[in-house]
């Protein structure tokens, strides 16, 4: 099975319209959403209305951007972002970062996605930031998560006993990495697929990716596997 995810859902208009394109067209089957973002309210309502499959793209990486957050939610996402870091979702955390900080911020994220989109069908992260060790200590181990991307490897022997508690896809692929026009390395990397769950991750807001998605080689790629969500997993 082939779980096609577009990520970063209610990040600005354009995120949620072209996210939303691609499932009327039949390119997607799956995607995650931000919350307290631009267009993060709108973009629940939409998934709703459209019955979509939508997770939770948990964001300890980037300032909440509404005006409706709660000061003491913003201030504990504040403390988190200038902690983590955008390009290594492995860094390991000061010892002085308040205990249950970590914990108190996916609560917060949990929750707000709940009462904008109902339950999530997962949990993958901004900046991929869910397969830190200490952020998946805290992750609910009933909601499947996104497994790491195949580009950043198996990761260190704690974090991979840490991922084995969780319903995963077997692997997960980054779409530009793969699609030819993208100057990927083939579309016969999703072949696992036809027996697997596998996921590719795609970002129909980026102009390249948008293109590709609409391609005939992608077409042809969907036509030829099946293709569920994470809800298929349950």
């Amino acid at each position: 099975m082939l779980i096609v995810n577009a990520d970063d859902l209610g990040a600005s208009s354009l995120t949620t319209n072209s996210t939303l394109d691609g499932f009327s067209e039949g390119l997607l089957t799956s995607s995650s959403a931000m919350v307290w973002m631009p267009d993060s309210e709108r973009a629940a309502r939409l998934a709703l209305d459209h019955t979509l499959p939508v997770g939770l793209h948990l964001n300890l990486t980037q300032p909440f951007a509404a005006d409706s957050v709660p000061e003491e939610v913003r201030r504990r996402q504040r403390t988190l972002t200038a902690v983590f870091a955008p390009s290594d979702p492995r860094i390991s955390l000061p010892r002085d970062l308040p205990r249950g900080l970590i914990a108190a911020a996916i609560t917060d994220q949990i929750t707000r996605f709940r009462e904008l989109f109902g339950d999530p069908t997962h949990i993958d992260g901004h900046h991929h930031v869910h397969i830190n060790a200490a952020v998946l200590k805290q992750l609910p181990r009933e909601i499947p998560i996104r497994p790491p991307l195949a580009s950043l490897g198996t990761g260190p022997a704690g974090e991979r006993r840490l991922l084995r508690r969780f319903r995963k896809p077997d692997g997960c692929l980054d779409y530009a990495r793969i699609h030819p026009a993208l100057g990927g390395s083939g579309l016969d990397a999703l072949d696992h697929a036809a027996d697997h769950p596998l996921e590719v991750m795609v970002h129909p807001a980026a102009d390249a990716e948008r293109s590709a998605l609409r391609s005939e080689a992608w077409r042809v790629t969907l036509a030829r596997l099946p293709l569920g969500s994470y809800r298929d997993l349950y």
